[in-house]
């Protein structure tokens, strides 16, 4: 099904959905919050099917795949009325503004533009030409959000992509490298090791604990990582019932080429215009317009790739005369894919094809790992925000 949409108007660049707040960056370098759901409160009636249906779809993801909601949706007709609801609000374009609100201003950032934007563990990280920049933040009872320190350079080489799991942040920094940083208390900043463990980074994405670094949009090396089980967090979450205590030490304690992992493979390296990963998978667009993707097999400790090849369906706008054509950028959802074109943008859902934008964006963030946002993707175009739920089943 379509994905339900609503668009916010706005001079933003780039933001992130994190408890409940919508974080922003606008393009003058302010850092600004608001409740998400005081915008949605401001244009769709409070105790209306239309404002509860919202709130289940675009802030309590967990309802609809936990165990009251797996016993809801396998009654028949509750979920033909969902499905009914869906394809109702699906069809209707929401503009929302927020002239009548004032977001509240955190502070102005000393360098515009912000390549990545990540929020981790209530702590922000923010990258551009100058480095990466951090700070801790509280969310209060009335839902007012405060900076606990000032937003400040933690790492000063240019920082392009910023992934973080387990009390770990990759920071890619191009030809400077990947670097690690670990949280090392509840409160503290970050701590980066002066170490890269790769010359080269453009980007880094997640396989369980290890970590997949980018050299370039097709090329990447598996980094295998030491971890280890801590009573004590050193990070906290929004949501106090995460109990992971999982603390990545080290990443690259092993080192797998691309070459390596395809060794046994009908996929051929030459062929490969762009790869990206999810947890369990990694993925490549070939020079022909295919979209293949592998499976990683974990109990093999020679080679962690199961080599397994699956075809994928074939983004809008490939045809036989531009099949050469590869994503600018890419993001893992549940069971699928978005995939940035210069010109549109792509959801690959449960093997279903949507368009979710048909213009140029700067930003796409998705939420993949998040309890309540899992369905969510916010797309920043500079004018405003795009804010899409994916259909759940």
């Amino acid at each position: 099904m379509k994905t339900i949409r609503f668009y916010i108007k706005g001079d933003f660049q780039d933001g992130y959905l994190y408890g409940g707040q919508l974080f922003l960056v606008e393009n003058n370098g302010e850092l600004k919050t608001i409740p998400l759901w005081d915008i949605i409160t401001q244009h769709i009636h409070p105790g209306s099917e239309e404002y509860d249906f919202f709130k289940i779809i675009f802030s309590q993801n967990n309802w609809l795949k936990n165990e009251q909601g797996r016993s809801f949706f396998s009654i028949k007709q509750f979920k033909e009325s969902f499905d009914r609801l869906w394809s109702k609000y699906a069809n209707i374009e929401y503009c929302f503004s927020i002239d009548k609100m004032i977001p509240k201003v955190l502070q102005k950032l000393d360098s515009v533009p912000v390549f990545d934007m990540q929020i981790y563990g209530m702590r922000l990280f923010i990258g551009n030409r100058k480095g990466l920049y951090e700070s801790g933040f509280s969310i209060n009872n009335d839902n007012s959000v405060y900076l606990n320190e000032d937003v400040e350079r933690v790492f000063d080489a240019k920082t392009t992509n910023i992934s973080a799991k387990a009390g770990s942040v990759m920071i890619s920094s191009n030809s400077d490298g990947l670097f690690h940083g670990q949280m090392v208390g509840i409160g503290s900043r970050l701590k980066v090791k002066p170490k890269a463990i790769s010359d080269n980074s453009l980007r880094s994405g997640w396989s369980g604990y290890d970590v997949l670094n980018y050299e370039s949009q097709k090329n990447f090396d598996y980094l295998k990582s030491a971890f280890s089980r801590t009573e004590e967090r050193k990070y906290l979450y929004k949501d106090e019932a995460n109990t992971n205590k999982i603390s990545i030490d080290d990443v690259g304690t092993e080192a797998y080429s691309l070459h390596d992992l395809l060794s046994n493979s009908q996929i051929k390296e030459e062929n490969i215009v762009y790869s990206f990963n999810s947890s369990s998978n990694c993925f490549f667009f070939l020079n022909d317009g295919t979209l293949k993707g592998l499976s990683f097999r974990k109990d093999n400790k020679d080679m962690p790739v199961k080599l397994s090849s699956t075809d994928f369906l074939l983004p809008k706008g490939i045809t036989e005369r531009n099949r050469a054509i590869k994503p600018i950028s890419t993001k893992i959802v549940p069971n699928g894919c978005v995939i940035e074109y210069f010109d549109q943008v792509i959801l690959i859902h449960n093997n279903k094809r949507t368009v979710l934008e048909n213009n140029s964006v700067i930003s796409i963030k998705t939420y993949p790992g998040s309890i309540r946002y899992k369905n969510v993707i916010t797309i920043f175009d500079g004018r405003g925000v795009a804010i899409h739920s994916m259909y759940p089943f």
